[in-house]
């Protein structure tokens, strides 16, 4: 039996443990409720957890994707990338949140010693980015059915110091994560600093980002919302995404695949959220929409848990307009002036649909006002103000992105970014409030 003890906010709190056929149970071993949970799926209780709700939690934290994996497999000598257990023996100091899995006899070298800081160059930097692919995004044509194939997108986290890169080893808290962005796509890490700058400006809660480059190499540089800077040093903030709090696997994350839908996590977060938490989520899903997102999934989205034990809907993070890119299955461009398509047929998703449905339509430019009446309904929502919510998003939005890239224009350069994507973000929203004002 091979075991982990389960470290949040500096508390062994639980056991993780897997047998000699692969099953893994979760174990609560403190004697009260710790004040932060662990997961809204894994409440404190006296006996274990099973196999199905412990590998939906602990699947969430690894990264996701063959590739990733199996080159994670090859960097730590593991015999198959399959097993998350082993790969959390190897990683599971530092995880998304301030959950910790350590192995029983590193447990006093958990307080004593840390792990190091070890300074990195620029050079280094563009480096890492350039074995990551950085400059191999040289397409704007989508050759798969998803957005990100179970969200492989390559990444890693460094520490800021006094103005200077660190790697963190052992125990050592990460503070902000490189993302040169979806391998294939052409500038969607610049496209992703964009989106969130612009739903930032609109008053939305988003990880603050910059996008820089590093010699020939770009990237999004996202700072942890996870992590808190202070005097002292850096804290970690607890988190699960929604998957985990739904105890969903990664791999169910789009509602057509039978994850968590929007009217879904719309009752969670009544559940243990506060009122305002529930209208947060809602104006993410209008931006993720007028924007053509076509990501927005279960597990971009998250909960933080507070020390305290409150719980609170966790910034806007991995949004990405598909506008700028042609998929392979609809034909044509993703933008839904030129389409003729306006959607997908059955579960491949391509570009033209979003993630998550709005009163049963999930494809871009087709939601009308019956679709936002039913939403309301289905969801408890006040339907004027849910109206009123669509209705100045989308009067807005195309005017602080344009704002957003002017700003950006160094950043932008000559990158023909803008030009496939404003277009056909103004035209739905265009469209969006056109459909919002008709009766049917």
């Amino acid at each position: 039996m091979k075991k982990l003890c389960v470290v949040l906010y500096d508390q062994v709190v639980a056991e993780l443990t897997q047998d000699s056929s692969g099953a893994k149970k979760l174990t609560y071993i403190c004697d009260a409720p710790p004040p932060a949970q662990l997961s809204i799926a894994l409440p404190y209780r006296h006996s274990p957890y099973p196999k199905k709700p412990t590998e939906a939690f602990i699947e969430g934290l690894i990264p996701e994707g063959e590739a990733v994996r199996q080159s994670l497999a090859d960097e730590y000598n593991l015999s198959s990338w399959k097993n998350p257990f082993a790969i959390l023996e190897k990683i599971g100091l530092e995880c998304a949140g301030a959950v910790q899995f350590v192995a029983p006899e590193e447990l006093e070298n958990l307080a004593n010693n840390p792990g190091d800081l070890i300074s990195v160059t620029e050079e280094q930097l563009e480096r890492r980015l350039q074995r990551l692919g950085a400059s191999s995004g040289n397409s704007w044509v989508l050759h798969r059915e998803r957005w990100s194939l179970a969200g492989a997108q390559s990444k890693f986290a460094l520490r800021l110091h006094h103005g200077q890169w660190y790697e963190a080893t052992g125990a050592q808290p990460t503070t902000h994560i490189f993302k040169p962005g979806i391998h294939d796509l052409k500038d969607q890490a610049l496209n992703e600093h964009l989106c969130l700058k612009t739903l930032g400006r609109l008053g939305l809660p988003v990880a603050h980002t910059n996008y820089q480059r590093f010699g020939g190499s770009g990237a999004i540089v996202v700072k942890r919302y996870d992590r808190i800077t202070t005097d002292a040093g850096v804290f970690r903030l607890h988190q699960e995404d929604m998957c985990q709090a739904t105890s969903t696997l990664p791999e169910r994350k789009y509602e057509s695949s039978r994850g968590p839908s929007a009217l879904k996590i719309i009752e969670l977060i009544r559940q243990v959220c506060p009122p305002e938490d529930v209208e947060t989520f809602v104006q993410a899903l209008i931006a993720n929409y007028l924007l053509g997102a076509p990501d927005a999934h279960a597990k971009n989205y998250s909960l933080l848990h507070l020390p305290d034990g409150q719980i609170r809907f966790a910034p806007l993070y991995d949004i990405a307009s598909g506008f700028p890119y042609t998929s392979l299955l609809s034909g044509g461009s993703a933008d839904i002036s030129q389409s003729s398509t306006h959607g997908i047929p059955g579960k491949d998703d391509g570009l033209e649909k979003a993630a998550m449905a709005i009163g049963g339509e999930r494809r871009f430019g087709k939601v009308t006002s019956k679709h936002w009446t039913k939403f309301a309904q289905d969801a408890g929502l006040n339907e004027d103000r849910l109206r009123a919510t669509v209705q100045y998003m989308a009067e807005n939005l195309p005017e602080v992105l344009r704002q957003v890239c002017i700003e950006e224009a160094e950043a932008i350069g000559e990158s023909d970014l803008i030009k496939r994507m404003r277009p056909s973000v103004e035209h739905l929203c265009e469209t969006t409030l056109t459909m919002l004002d008709r009766d049917y």
